[in-house]
Parts: C-alpha cells; sequence; structure tokens
C-alpha cells in the first residue's frame, strides 16, 4: 500500500483518472524514465531538470475489470513503488509541464 501520506505524482494528460484507485505493475528502468521525460529531441524541460530523479512506474486502474483496466505511466519523485503496491489518484490535478503533456496529482 501507497504511504498514508499524500505524494506528488505526475501522470500524462489523456491518462489521468480522477480519484482512480490502482495496482502497480512494474518499475520502469530509469534509462527508460528519463528517455520518456525528455522531449523527442532529446532536451530537458524546466520542470524537470534532472529527469534520473525521478522513479517511472506501470500503474494499472482498478476498476473492477482485471486485466482490461486501463494501463498508464506514473512518476514519483520522492519515492517508488513495488509491484503489487496499490494507491489511488487525487481528485484533483495541475498542469505540470505542457510539453510533455504532464499533470501533477497527488497519491494515497
Amino acid at each position: 500500500m501507497v504511504q498514508d501520506q499524500e505524494d506528488r505524482a505526475l501522470v500524462f494528460t489523456y491518462d489521468y483518472e480522477s480519484g482512480e484507485s490502482f495496482d502497480v505493475v512494474a518499475q520502469l528502468e530509469t534509462s527508460t524514465t528519463v528517455d520518456i521525460l525528455q522531449t523527442g529531441d532529446g532536451e530537458t524541460v524546466p520542470e524537470i531538470s534532472q529527469p534520473d530523479d525521478y522513479t517511472g512506474h506501470v500503474i494499472r486502474y482498478n476498476n473492477g475489470e482485471g486485466a482490461t483496466a486501463p494501463t498508464t505511466l506514473l512518476f514519483l519523485s520522492d519515492q517508488s513503488l513495488s509491484a503489487d503496491d496499490s494507491g489511488s489518484l487525487g481528485e484533483d490535478a495541475t498542469m505540470f509541464s505542457s510539453r510533455l503533456n504532464l499533470l501533477a496529482t497527488t497519491i494515497d
């Protein structure tokens, strides 16, 4: 289970499900996370000057549909999650990086 305290998480705008619970499927390799958190030209964005400070996770929303539930990516800078951890996304989100199309929300 994700820690009781709320932590900031980054998700792609098109994958954000307000308040939805999720299960962690796997943690991404650091090099994969860095590649995703840079522009197509391999440049960093002002909001994320050190993409290797983030840990990427593959998550599956837990909407009761089992394997057909949507799977997406979640990025954390202050913690990492393990496979089989679970949590839920915050009800509110704000634009974090328009160049990378990322929202910032909380997890609990």
